[in-house]
């Protein structure tokens, strides 16, 4: 294995037959990444359903050809154990059986991973709002960090960084202090292109005798807003990074955040998880939802 100095990242990489996990897995191998993680390859076979016939529950399919296919699934990771292994510090295989998006938050938690990398299988941004994917289930319900990984459409020449232009949208939660931390774990290329965005959530359907009020009050907040973002700006310029930082105003934070990546050709939105309760993600939505549901690029969901 792999050897490097520093602190390691646990990482559990979710895998399946699609070319998606399968892009994940190589593009984190061949980064400079790769020799600071310690991954668990983790497989979730979905469980056949279960029909009642005469009072008795039997699966649709035999059990024998279950367990085939758990064989199978096994020999496979193995496979990418042995072509992958050697580029990080430690790397160990595990499939089990269940729901695949909750199968993957368990075995996230008994690995005790720093975060959870899973390929998106790339729908189109409709049918993930209607269908749903093991990927917007990990990332909305994991309490771990999580990147959900899409191949970069940039025109970029490639380098062995895992991205070369993110997008940070920073807000003035606690938990964005972690951003940066976070940035830095990833090792990017030196120069790396860093958006330091804040967006200001504006309402227009205040009444015209409100909006002065609030015209006032909105000078305020840009003021703190720009102090927050020069605040954190020198701790990514240590980092070798170029920082750009911008203010935007919208009705919407979250397709503001996606609208500025698209303009900037962006391939990675790191964005913080306010915290919210579980049933609070699940039934309101949040930035980091409307984000991981809609983006195009790769996006790291920081908690």
């Amino acid at each position: 294995m792999n050897e490097s100095n520093g602190p390691k990242l646990r990482t559990l990489i979710g895998i399946d037959s699609s070319a998606p996990a399968h892009n994940a897995l190589q593009a984190l191998s061949e980064s400079t990444l790769a020799a600071a993680c310690e991954v668990s390859l983790a497989t979730v076979v979905q469980e056949p359903p279960l029909y009642t016939v005469d009072d008795t529950s039997m699966p649709w399919i035999p059990q024998e050809v279950f367990e085939s296919r758990l064989e199978i699934e096994n020999n496979q990771l193995k496979q990418l154990q042995q072509e992958f292994g050697e580029k990080f510090s430690s790397c160990e295989c595990s499939v089990s059986q269940g729901h695949p998006g909750r199968g993957l938050i368990e075995m996230s938690e008994r690995f005790d991973a720093d975060w959870i990398v899973i390929g998106s299988v790339g729908h189109s941004a409709f049918s993930r709002i209607l269908l749903g994917s093991t990927s917007d289930y990990v990332a909305n319900r994991s309490s771990r960090t999580c990147l959900v990984h899409r191949p970069a459409t940039t025109d970029d020449e490639p380098s062995n960084g895992l991205f070369s232009r993110v997008v940070i949208a920073i807000s003035n939660a606690e938990s964005d202090t972690a951003l940066p931390d976070w940035v830095a774990a990833l090792r990017l290329v030196p120069n790396c292109e860093v958006h330091l965005v804040h967006v200001m959530e504006t309402h227009p359907e205040y009444e015209l005798h409100l909006l002065k009020k609030v015209a006032a009050y909105m000078e305020e907040v840009r003021s703190a807003a720009w102090k927050l973002m020069e605040s954190t700006r020198p701790r990514l310029e240590a980092l070798g990074m170029k920082v750009k930082p911008n203010l935007l105003e919208s009705p919407n934070v979250g397709r503001a955040v996606l609208e500025y990546a698209n303009e900037h050709a962006c391939d990675l939105i790191v964005v913080g998880d306010q915290d919210d309760s579980l049933m609070e993600r699940v039934m309101l939505g949040s930035v980091s939802r409307f984000v991981v549901r809609h983006a195009s690029q790769s996006v790291l969901i920081v908690r």
